[in-house]
C-alpha cells in the first residue's frame, strides 16, 4: 500500500521481511548487543575476571533478548576465569525471575553474579536473593533502567542496569514519521544512546 513503516526498539526479523517482500523504512533503537557487552564488561570488572555467573533470558527467539545475550557472552569470553553456570528463560516476567533464579541458587549456591535481560526479571531475582539471605552478596545487572530498578540500585539491591532512553526513541520516531510523510529522505538506521546506570551515576545526578 506504499505506507512507510518505522520500527522502534525491536527489529523486524530479516527472514520474515525477505519472505514477504516487505521493507522497513527506518529502525530507531539502541544497540542491544552493545548493551549486553557493557553489562558483561561491568560484571567481569566487578568480579576481577573470575567467577560463576547466571543469566535470566527473555522469550526465546526474541531478537532484542538474543542480541543482549550475544553481547554479554562476547564480553565474558574475554576472561578465562569467567564461567556461565546457568542460562534460563524467565520470559521477561518478575514472578518467573523470582522462581527461576531461586532454583538456580539452589543448584548453584556459589553464583557470584546475575545478568537479567530485562529489569523485571532482575527485580524478581533480587527478591529471590533476599529470600535466601544473600541480599547484596550477588552482583545483579538488569536492562532498561526502569524506575523500580533505579530504586533498587540506589539502595544496593541491584548493582547496575542498561538504559536505552525510550523517550528519545519516541521523539525520533515522530520526527522520522513526519519526514517520511513529506517524502524526505530518512536514514535506514537511527541509533539511540545507551548507558550503564550505577549507584554512582544516580548519586551524581
Amino acid at each position: 500500500a506504499n505506507i512507510p513503516v518505522i520500527a522502534i526498539d525491536t527489529r523486524v526479523d530479516r527472514n520474515a521481511l525477505a519472505e514477504s517482500g516487505a521493507v522497513v523504512l527506518s529502525f530507531i533503537g539502541a544497540d542491544n548487543k552493545d548493551g549486553g557487552r557493557i553489562a558483561g564488561d561491568f560484571v567481569s570488572e566487578k568480579l576481577g575476571g573470575t567467577g560463576k555467573v547466571a543469566i535470566l533470558e527473555g522469550i526465546p527467539g526474541h531478537e532484542t533478548g538474543d542480541a543482549r545475550l550475544r553481547g554479554f557472552h562476547e564480553a565474558l569470553d574475554k576472561h578465562k576465569g569467567m564461567s556461565i553456570v546457568a542460562s534460563q528463560t524467565a520470559n521477561w516476567e518478575r514472578d518467573q525471575g523470582f522462581n527461576v533464579f531461586r532454583n538456580i541458587l539452589q543448584a548453584h549456591p556459589d553464583v557470584k553474579a546475575l545478568f537479567a535481560c530485562n529489569d523485571m526479571m532482575a527485580l524478581g531475582a533480587v527478591e529471590a536473593i533476599a529470600a535466601v539471605g544473600k541480599k547484596g552478596k550477588i552482583i545483579v545487572v538488569g536492562f532498561d533502567a526502569i524506575k523500580d530498578s533505579r530504586a533498587a540500585i540506589a539502595n544496593g539491591d541491584m548493582h547496575a542496569s542498561i538504559a536505552q532512553h525510550p523517550e528519545e526513541m519516541g521523539r525520533l520516531a515522530v520526527e522520522t514519521a513526519f519526514k517520511a510523510i513529506n517524502r524526505e529522505n530518512v536514514p535506514a538506521e537511527i541509533p539511540v544512546r545507551i548507558e550503564l546506570i550505577t549507584k554512582d551515576k544516580l548519586t551524581a545526578r
